[in-house]
């Protein structure tokens, strides 16, 4: 159990660019800041929730995909030096 914990940090704090999360973080600002003026507060809730469960399931789905982190997939692939 604790080398599953170590192996997923590791890949949600060594998987993307640094250049990849700085547009991903500016974008979703952005996304979040125009619903916000268009909406208001409650739907940025909303917005954050409906996120939220997107992406677990996008996290399991691409674990599963990659037989836990092991394999590449898609545009996934290990991170080196990652824990077996």
């Amino acid at each position: 159990m604790n080398n599953l914990i170590k192996k997923e940090l590791y890949v949600a704090l060594h998987a993307q660019t640094v250049r990849f999360r700085i547009v991903k973080y500016i974008l979703i600002f952005a996304v979040l800041g125009s619903v916000y003026t268009w909406k208001g507060a409650d739907a940025v809730w909303w917005t954050l929730g409906i996120a939220f469960v997107v992406a677990i399931a996008m996290h399991f789905f691409f674990r599963w995909k990659s037989k836990g982190w092991n394999e590449p997939w898609g545009l996934y692939k290990p991170p080196e030096g990652m824990p077996k």
